[in-house]
Order: structure tokens, then sequence, then C-alpha cells
């Protein structure tokens, strides 16, 4: 499923540059590899995903592929940089997706006890209670909401 709240490729190239600009860094070709790929992605992904993903990028491309290392390093940077935002589903791997262009605009998810299958939900019913936060003067408010369960599939 595509999100229509998704940064597209240009936007997504366009904060890259401008963050790279502003800290006096350049534009690698794996740092460009693993957005290309990031971008490709239907769905969110651990670093081992992009890695795998960005691999399989650079066999069409005849590049290089990045090192874990390096997958960790930019999956940080772009996450910092507001290009991917990191999703707690819960467990021990931390899962990624590409920003949304509006801060604000975020997912929920099933993640299944079983086989690990994340699927996002579209639904927020928690913006009424921060809402009410927000009057009473909290600020810097997030939240996290996690169903779990078994897939159709298990």
């Amino acid at each position: 499923m595509q999100c229509h709240h998704r940064l597209t490729n240009e936007e997504a190239f366009e904060r890259l540059s401008t963050a790279l600009k502003r800290d006096g860094a350049r534009l690698t070709a794996p740092r460009k590899l693993l957005l290309e790929a990031a971008l490709k992605a239907k769905k969110p992904f651990s670093a081992e995903g992009l890695m795998q993903m960005a691999e399989a990028l650079s066999e069409t491309e005849k590049s290089a592929a990045p090192d874990l290392a390096t997958v960790y390093r930019n999956l940080a940077y772009f996450n910092e940089i507001g290009l991917l935002a990191r999703v707690d589903v819960g467990g021990e791997t931390a899962i990624y997706e590409v920003s949304s262009k509006e801060q604000d605009h975020h997912h929920h998810y099933f993640v299944c006890r079983k086989c690990g299958k994340t699927e996002a939900l579209e639904a927020c019913s928690m913006s009424p209670v921060e809402s009410v936060l927000k009057k009473k003067g909290y600020h810097g408010l997030t939240h996290r909401l996690e169903f779990s369960g078994l897939c159709p599939g298990c």
C-alpha cells in the first residue's frame, strides 16, 4: 500500500541534499543507493532488509552494495534529518519507513506474533486525546499504538 502522505523521490533527495550541504557532507554512492532502495520499499523495513534491497538495486545499477555498518549509519542520519521514521513495533529489531510530508502524519501497526508480518493502519483515534492534552499545556506529545495477534496466514 502506497501512502499518499509519503515523501516523493524528489522531496526526499531535496531534503537529503539540503541536510548534507548544511552538515558539510556529500552525497556518496552508498547513501544515494540506500535512499533509492528505501523509496522503493512498499512496507517498513529493517536495516538488514534495506541492505538486501540495496544489494539488489546495486546489481542492476552495477555499483557496490553498502555494508551493514554503512546501512546503520545512514539509517540513523536519514532518521535524524526526517527522511525516514523509526517505527517502534516492539521486539528487538527496529524498522523504518519513508517519512511523511506532514510532521503530524503517522501510522499505527498490526504485528503478527507468529510470522512478524507488519501492516500499517491508516486510522488514528488518538488525535482527540492529544488535543485535550495540548489544551492543558502539554507539548512535544507522541504516542504509540500497536495491535498484535495472528495474521490470516498464521
